[in-house]
């Protein structure tokens, strides 16, 4: 849990940074959403971002957020799993937790050194680990209310809201490059992994419209050290495939453990579309499937699929609907319903 001089530590490093970039380039967001799911839950959340460059041509990027959610008085299915929010519904959390107090999330700086076509970039501080598709901007906002089943937390896999405090080396070429980074956890939601060395590596390649990476990362679990052994560790193959048509195509698949003695396996693609006839609307699908196997009676499987919209509204508006159907053994309220969220954004610069 980020304690309360964290977060205004946190806070204390954004406005640093906007008064250091003074006189350099300098950017402002912030995002106000609202939110509602059939699944009887209300949702409010909150991020200022500040990012821009600063002297030496070193990149900076701070950001905190709030969130909270409040439930209906439906019971939970599945319920009781070590490391998921205590609502018992993954909805709203596609890459911010929602424990209603600030959360400082990335902050750090970066600089890029390039010589002919090829690069280096070092980065220090707070931020996401490089494996598979990573960014905030793939998850937040992007069209989807939920996150993969395989990048939420207490799902026996991987979590967006997992943060390193540490660095990540950048080198290669634009076509072909490797991240790798090292760090000890500093994760934000229900989570919460205990305390060590974190590495992973990721391989990044591209040819025309393709991406491909492979990536590989080992932490200590996230569960009780009394029963999950030994060291977390997954691999997974990321893809994503643009048209001109307006049409992309994503997703990751990955296999590992979350300690010694079981194992995950899941996978999930995403379609999103937006052609020039669509106007404001940007159509997104999703399907996915996770499978999680130790002793009986603890192992777990669940398969959902999405449909739904990104709408452009006027007056800096955004809203995303979706509609959700799932059946399986982790967490949820119903089986199937309609999310809703609105987010109001302003940017400075």
């Amino acid at each position: 849990m980020i304690t309360k001089p964290r977060a205004l530590a946190g806070c204390a490093l954004i406005a640093v940074a906007v008064c250091t970039a003074h006189g350099q380039t300098a950017s402002a967001e912030l995002d106000l959403t609202a939110g509602y799911s059939g699944e009887e839950i209300r949702a409010a959340a909150s991020q200022l971002r500040v990012f821009g460059e600063g002297p030496g041509k070193i990149r900076f990027f701070g950001e905190v957020s709030w969130g909270g959610r409040w439930a209906g008085d439906d019971p939970v299915i599945g319920a009781g799993l070590i490391g998921v929010d205590p609502i018992g519904s993954d909805v709203f959390g596609a890459a911010y937790p929602y424990q209603k107090h600030i959360q400082v999330m990335e902050v750090y700086g970066d600089r890029y050194f390039t010589s002919q076509k090829l690069f280096l970039g070092v980065r220090v501080g707070q931020f996401r680990m490089p494996f598979g598709i990573y960014t905030r901007s793939d998850y937040g906002y992007s069209g989807f209310v939920r996150p993969p089943l395989i990048r939420y937390d207490g799902y026996f896999a991987l979590s967006n809201n997992w943060l390193e405090q540490g660095s990540v080396i950048t080198a290669g070429r634009p076509e072909l490059f490797v991240e790798t980074s090292i760090g000890r956890p500093h994760d934000v939601g229900s989570s919460q992994r205990r305390s060590g060395l974190d590495e992973s590596v990721r391989v990044q390649a591209y040819h025309g419209p393709l991406i491909v990476g492979v990536s590989h990362a080992r932490s200590n679990p996230y569960m009780p050290i009394r029963f999950a052994h030994g060291r977390q560790a997954f691999t997974g193959v990321d893809v994503r495939f643009a048209t001109s048509q307006g049409i992309q195509l994503r997703g990751e698949a990955i296999k590992g453990h979350s300690y010694e003695g079981v194992s995950t396996v899941g996978w999930y693609v995403d379609g999103i579309v937006h052609r020039v006839g669509m106007g404001p609307f940007t159509a997104v699908t999703r399907a996915e499937s996770l499978d999680y196997t130790a002793p009986s009676p603890r192992a777990r499987s669940a398969s959902r699929f999405t449909l739904g919209t990104r709408i452009r509204l006027p007056w800096r508006m955004t809203t995303q609907i979706n509609y959700m159907r799932q059946h399986g053994d982790m967490p949820r309220i119903y089986d199937r319903c309609f999310d809703f969220s609105l987010t109001y954004s302003l940017r400075y610069r």
